[in-house]
């Protein structure tokens, strides 16, 4: 089965190809009985949502988030996206996908980012701090691990590789916010930037979509990284208690708000560097996935996006001079969304796609 890219999809379009699976629910229909089958879809390239409306619970009781599945679908638009109406899903054979064609990576390569990290690892002089590091990364399968790992389940840097992508993103920005104000501890700022979400290595499982560990949902990253940094600073002989405190308190206080996730707010100079850092580089960079997802659309809007409570602009709606000089009109505030969309009222026939 020749590769079909998510990038490549148009409407009208007819699918057979294998995709990852990153979600799945089944719906209960509102105007008759039974359920249809949501699913999100990645490979390489993007993500995509799917429908299945005939056999819903036949077929997906055949697979997982997480599998690779093969798909006979159709694209269709709908409110200005592309989505697949699915007529055939199922487990795929391991030997008919490639899963480099599925694994969406960073756009940085892997080695070019791993020199970088250890570049940056060099700008920290404190002999404690620098031991920390390389208790963490010197480590050969540590190391391994946090290059691949995901930096979210879902949101912002949601890829192969996004979690050293975004650590390094986040230090980048720390070195900057140093020079601007010296009198912060610039060693104490890359240690916390390098160290802050080391636990999602533990948080999160998957090699072609991310999930969280039964530990993840228990615990979460935050704690799992203070657990960690405790644990290799009681290895370090002499280690500063001060030192120790400052950087616990940085990596505890990096979400900002208790109703963030923090157990404890900024409180430092240094932790509340870190907490917009991260914070900075996140939000960023999910406004730029949502741009890329909106790329295919003619639309100049996102959908409402329930975390950053707005709609995302997405690039003109217009060609250059073809509107009156002023302010873009504003988009409609009240989120538009309805799980079911054009659900067809009439019978399955036999699991063949209703068109």
């Amino acid at each position: 089965m020749a590769k079909q890219f998510v990038a490549d999809l148009a409407a009208n379009a007819k699918v057979a190809s294998c995709f990852a699976v990153k979600e799945k629910s089944l719906v209960a229909f509102r105007n008759k009985p039974g359920k249809f089958l949501n699913l999100s879809l990645v490979d390489a390239t993007g993500q995509i949502k799917a429908r299945v409306w005939n056999n819903a619970e036949e077929l997906a009781a055949g697979f997982d988030v997480g599998d690779v599945v093969a798909v006979s679908a159709n694209v269709e638009e709908y409110n200005g996206q592309l989505q697949l109406i699915v007529s055939r899903v199922a487990k795929a054979e391991p030997d008919s996908y490639d899963v480099d064609d599925l694994i969406a990576r960073a756009g940085r390569s892997r080695d070019e980012l791993l020199q970088w990290l250890d570049e940056t690892i060099a700008l920290v002089s404190d002999p404690h701090l620098r031991a920390l590091l390389d208790a963490f990364f010197g480590d050969d399968e540590f190391r391994a691990v946090f290059a691949e790992c995901f930096g979210a389940k879902a949101l912002h840097h949601a890829y192969a590789g996004g979690l050293l992508e975004h650590t390094l993103s986040v230090v980048h920005i720390l070195v900057g916010v140093a020079q601007i104000h010296p009198e912060l501890s610039l060693d104490l700022l890359v240690t916390g930037g390098l160290l802050h979400d080391v636990g999602k290595t533990v948080e999160l499982h998957g090699a072609i979509t991310a999930d969280y560990t039964d530990l993840g949902k228990f615990v979460g990253h935050t704690v799992l990284v203070d657990r960690m940094v405790t644990e290799k600073i009681g290895s370090i002989e002499g280690f500063p208690a001060h030192t120790a405190n400052l950087l616990s308190h940085m990596l505890l206080s990096h979400h900002g708000e208790r109703e963030w996730g923090a157990p404890i707010v900024p409180a430092t100079m240094e932790a509340c560097a870190l907490h917009y850092a991260d914070n900075l580089d996140a939000r960023v960079q999910g406004f730029k996935q949502i741009i890329q997802a909106g790329e295919s659309s003619d639309r100049s809007w996102s959908d409402y996006h329930r975390l950053y409570e707005r709609q995302i602009y997405l690039g003109p709606s217009a060609p250059p001079g073809a509107e009156t000089a002023g302010d873009p009109p504003l988009p409609d505030p009240t989120p538009q969304d309805d799980p079911e969309q054009r659900q067809p009222d009439n019978k399955p026939t036999n699991g063949q796609l209703q068109l």
